[in-house]
């Protein structure tokens, strides 16, 4: 209605044009099943906004994890399981759209209202989505933004579209004016917004070459998973104590999380948030030759209904998750050997011998078998400036007392052993126990033989590697959470120097597998670690 009459067909169809609503193809198809008498004008407004969506999703997968792109068909699959998703979603809320059309009194408003929506969530989807998942995003990241746009555009025209031919049919009822420019301007504000997000997290720095002072001892970590300490960070079982008790210790407070989590937090000496480690498993929708994480806003299709209608299944977290350098990493890129063996989210890099969790887990059916595979490798470690290794059993036997205890007992004798060399001047041995599995508020120790008195002191997980790399000669690098603990390691051994950073973490190429993730999910099923 333009100034209080009902406007008939051609007119309205006159005032359309000369406004500037029919200039789009999305617009008259809308408009022409409105003036034909035909039904299901709400279909494309869906379609639009739910691949959309769908391109703001995976623009913040692009932005995030780049790599993603290189994995060929992966973002086209990603964008069609997407777009299926949204569908449901998008049809509720052209609904609801709908709705308010059909008793609207001033159809201008609200068209532009339903416009500026549709587009906010698109930007909302993509901007939100690569700050879930990249701490450090790359200034190409913004290029993705090209697409969003234009995605936010058409959903925007869509909306708006379809919010004025249901107005006029339901009540004859078409705008005073058009306001030039609005759509253009909200896509704008977009980037603008984006870029403002992006710029919070600058793409990771390089740090300069790190001028290391190695030490004389080389530094071993012997990581135990599945023992809980007791009260104030005691050892918690009798097979272990009598070899750690009487050398200083720093304990800590666990906190509920997946064993990748603690332990990449240990290697790393940051937090989940920033190494990015999680949980076990990434996904992969079907027909997608890559994994991913789900971003914020496809999480509740990609995590819950897509599993469980077989169209997304389970990949397992490996290196790529993991945004932050390891100790064994950082020590390779300083220029002294090292490298680990059986860690959780660990791979190939260069100037380190890296056996990772998948390798030794695909060769194992109990807890016993992870932790000799493990040993038989640990050989290979003898000449690193810092070696890692990371033993399993105790944890994954958890349910079975008599083979975990005796399990517990090798560990001991391999542990005597190592206690020696220590003992004697030859390395600085740190041993972790912790149990990624317990309960709130439990605790782990890190125990230090380095020729020192004993001693207990409240630590960090975050503070085991920059201990270790301060021990070994390297500058601790400012950014990490945490910070080395002299009072577990002989007066004067640490070094003092500090860096800004260690860097970005930039992944080698992932080298060819001993197993298949299918096959390395049955077998951490197997082992107990996924139900």
């Amino acid at each position: 209605m333009t100034g209080g009459h009902p406007l008939e067909l051609e007119e309205a169809r006159h005032k359309l044009r000369d406004l500037g609503y029919l200039d789009g193809r999305v617009e008259r198809y809308v408009f022409s099943r409105v003036f034909e008498g035909r039904r299901g004008i709400l279909a494309p407004v869906a379609v639009a906004l739910a691949a959309a969506c769908a391109v703001g999703c995976v623009a913040a997968v692009l932005s995030a994890e780049p790599e993603f792109l290189r994995s060929g068909s992966g973002p086209l699959v990603l964008l069609l399981h997407l777009s299926a998703a949204f569908f449901l979603p998008a049809a509720l809320a052209a609904a609801a759209g709908a709705a308010v059309a059909d008793r609207s009194r001033a159809a201008g408003p609200g068209a532009a209202a339903c416009g500026l929506l549709a587009a906010a969530a698109v930007f909302l989807l993509w901007i939100g989505g690569a700050w879930s998942l990249g701490r450090a995003l790359r200034g190409s990241a913004l290029l993705w933004g090209f697409p969003v746009a234009v995605a936010a555009l058409g959903a925007a025209r869509s909306a708006r579209a379809a919010y004025l031919a249901r107005a006029y049919a339901h009540s004859g009822v078409l705008p005073r004016a058009r306001r030039h420019g609005t759509l253009f301007g909200i896509a704008a504000a977009g980037l603008v917004i984006a870029a403002a997000v992006f710029a919070s997290r600058p793409e990771g720095v390089v740090s300069p070459r790190l001028h290391v002072a190695p030490r004389r001892e080389r530094v071993v970590v012997v990581a135990i998973d599945g023992v809980a300490g007791g009260a104030a960070g005691a050892v918690g079982e009798p097979a272990l104590a009598g070899l750690l008790e009487g050398a200083p210790a720093g304990w800590w407070r666990q906190e509920p999380g997946a064993p990748p989590e603690l332990w990449t937090t240990v290697a790393t000496g940051v937090d989940a948030v920033r190494h990015g480690v999680r949980a076990l498993e990434r996904v992969r929708p079907a027909g997608s030759p890559a994994a991913l994480r789900a971003p914020v806003g496809s999480r509740w299709y990609l995590r819950v209904v897509g599993p469980a209608l077989s169209l997304v299944s389970s990949a397992p977290v490996s290196a790529a998750d993991r945004r932050a350098l390891a100790f064994w990493e950082v020590a390779a890129s300083a220029g002294l050997p090292s490298g680990a063996i059986g860690w959780w989210a660990s791979g190939p890099w260069p100037g380190a011998v890296v056996v990772d969790n998948r390798h030794v887990l695909s060769l194992a059916r109990t807890g016993e078998e992870a932790d000799a595979v493990a040993l038989e490798r640990w050989p290979a470690l003898r000449g690193a400036a810092i070696a890692a290794l990371y033993l399993p059993g105790p944890d994954i036997l958890r349910r079975d007392p008599a083979r975990r205890g005796a399990e517990l007992e090798r560990i001991g004798r391999f542990l005597a052993a190592e206690i020696r060399i220590a003992r004697a001047g030859e390395s600085v041995l740190v041993v972790l126990t912790a149990d990624s599995h317990a309960s709130a508020g439990s605790l782990a120790r890190a125990t230090v033989f380095d020729g020192r008195s004993s001693a207990l002191v409240r630590i960090e997980a975050a503070d085991v590697a920059s201990s270790v790399l301060a021990r070994a000669g390297i500058p601790a690098a400012e950014d990490l959470r945490g910070r080395a603990v002299p009072a577990l390691f002989r007066e004067g051994s640490l070094e003092k120097a500090t860096v800004a950073t260690y860097g970005a973490r930039i992944a080698p190429a992932a080298g060819s597998s001993v197993t298949t993730d299918r096959e390395y999910l049955r077998r951490l099923k197997a082992l107990g670690y996924l139900n």
